[in-house]
């Protein structure tokens, strides 16, 4: 019996969130949709056609393919090397690797430009050979360094899971190791690599910090500028449509990636693949491969800012940005864990409307922070346009200003993108929650809501609080909504560092740089460590 026919308030409660999760991702994207259609058709767009528009789709093609080209690559040889060979130090690899999701790429953007630009210690080092990290390349390859975890992720699993028919088949054929690899792992793990190469070419064309940093202009660009610069919220609605169409194509065809690629063992019994031992030269290579990524992705970035803030007056206004920061990812986490906890709740059921809400909240994710911020825009001076009148009538007064409400516009878009990553790690969480504890809790008299807090929460409080963690860091690192939406004088970490490395000022930019990583370390550790215990609980080791 499931949850959703036991007659208990909480999945009822569950679902009727679920809906409201629902809601909150795809309104903005909705509003977009309504606000392209239906608004005044001017002059700039057409000029922007014309002229900047070709430049900003060619920049964006090139920058996710470089990324997703760069991130597949990395995070592929990652993923095989952990899941299928032995070498020393594979065990803490197989967690750290994941930490570069923690710098956002307008950071390591910022240290590697400073490093390789004239007259930086890489120019100087290398008498000028080593290049410029500048443009669509420089932009693509920034996003490969930090998003390449996405990749390795799904990788590093996908290889751990597979069967070991195959592979042992194809070398009792005779091939070799590498070559059984790629006749037989690589294509089971086609699905898996697709989807995290999907996430990587959407992280990188929703990006707006680094292709402004690094002289790409992308969509986004063109979006913040159709807003900011043109003052139209028909034509920013009008690129953003752009925006989400790329985005539904690139996760339309994983999903037909996905759906077309099956595989099944030939038997009842699954036998993981065998890893094999390295020779001692091949394990240092193996090491040293894990190593140079997470070197380029994480260490020499952090390193250099830290080297640049210890030789800087730190910027002011620090302190109340960091505050804002803080505050604003503490909050859209503990929501975003909410939801997609009562998201997951709700999916136990498995009825038509938990199912619909579920899809629903996933369309935000696929939204770009500046498209979620134009929707987000377009709802609020819509509901401001209907309760203007009637507001008048009654007291004389002019109702106050929706788009100046402080920082709940913020936490609308950053939920309206993040609630529905916190879906997927509650929903495997609930997982490990089996009908058989429900009974039992039921045979020993406990009521719905004291089997919730003492059989389910204790199961699933690590992955709940996974799914909020992954969601603070998501804010953290957040740009383009934030510049879009905050209130005057309202600055975090990102505005500020963003700001003052706009003005090459760099030196003090690095100091809110570098603490954006260092306060996202923490969670990803966890987070990390987390994903690692659940897969060795789950046998694969």
């Amino acid at each position: 019996m499931t949850p959703a026919s036991q007659g208990g308030r909480l999945p009822d409660r569950a679902t009727a969130l679920a809906i409201l999760a629902a809601l909150v991702c795809a309104a903005p994207v909705f509003a977009v949709a309504w606000i392209a259609v239906t608004g005044e058709t001017g002059d700039y767009l057409a000029h922007l056609a014309r002229t900047r528009l070709p430049v900003y789709l060619v920049n964006s093609a090139l920058v996710a393919a470089i990324a997703a080209g760069g991130a597949g690559l990395i995070g592929t040889v990652l993923g095989w090397l952990v899941a299928r060979t032995e070498f020393p130090g594979r065990a803490l690899f197989s967690w750290v690797l994941i930490l570069p999701l923690a710098v956002p790429a307008y950071v390591a953007a910022y240290a590697w430009l400073d490093l390789s630009q004239a007259g930086g210690p890489l120019h100087a080092a290398t008498a000028g050979l080593f290049p410029t990290v500048r443009g669509a390349w420089g932009a693509g390859l920034m996003f490969a360094l930090v998003l390449y975890p996405y990749v390795y992720l799904l990788a590093r699993d996908t290889f751990t899971g597979q069967s070991a028919d195959a592979y042992n088949a194809a070398r009792t054929l005779g091939a070799g190791p590498f070559s059984a690899f790629a006749r037989t792992s690589l294509p089971m793990a086609r699905p898996a690599l697709a989807a995290g190469l999907a996430l990587v070419m959407m992280e990188s064309l929703a990006d707006y910090g680094t292709v402004s940093y690094l002289g790409a202009p992308t969509l986004s660009i063109g979006l913040v500028r159709a807003w900011s610069g043109a003052g139209s919220l028909v034509d920013a609605a009008r690129l953003s449509l752009i925006l989400v169409a790329v985005a539904l194509i690139v996760f339309g065809l994983e999903r037909a990636q996905r759906s077309r690629a099956r595989s099944h063992a030939a038997s009842g019994r699954h036998r993981p693949a065998p890893r094999f031992h390295l020779s001692r030269t091949q394990g240092l290579a193996a090491a040293l491969a894990c190593l140079v990524p997470l070197a380029l992705g994480l260490i020499v970035p952090l390193a250099r800012l830290g080297w640049l803030a210890l030789n800087e007056q730190p910027a002011p206004n620090l302190l109340p940005a960091s505050w804002h920061s803080l505050t604003l990812a503490a909050i859209s986490a503990v929501l975003a864990a909410g939801l997609g906890l009562s998201t997951a709740y709700a999916l136990r059921g498995r009825t038509f409307i938990a199912t619909v809400s579920a899809r629903a909240a996933g369309l935000g994710y696929a939204v770009p922070g500046a498209v979620a911020a134009v929707g987000v825009i377009a709802i609020l001076s819509g509901t401001q346009a209907l309760i203007d009148p009637a507001w008048e009538s009654l007291t004389g007064e002019v109702f106050p200003v929706l788009l100046t409400g402080g920082a709940a516009a913020l936490i609308f878009a950053y939920l309206s993108r993040f609630a529905a990553a916190a879906i997927g790690p509650s929903e495997a969480a609930l997982a490990r929650v089996t009908p058989a504890l429900d009974g039992a809790a039921r045979t020993l008299g406990a009521t719905r809501g004291e089997t919730v807090r003492r059989v389910h929460w204790p199961l699933i409080a690590a992955g709940v609080t996974s799914a909020g963690l992954l969601v603070f860091v998501e804010v953290l690192k957040e740009l383009p909504a934030t510049m879009i939406l905050r209130p005057f004088n309202y600055d975090t970490l990102a505005i500020i560092a963003h700001n003052y490395a706009s003005d090459e000022r760099l030196g003090e930019a690095a100091l809110p740089s570098l603490l954006i990583p260092l306060v996202a370390l923490l969670p990803m550790i966890f987070v990390a460590r987390y994903l690692s215990r659940a897969r060795s609980s789950s046998g694969q080791v």
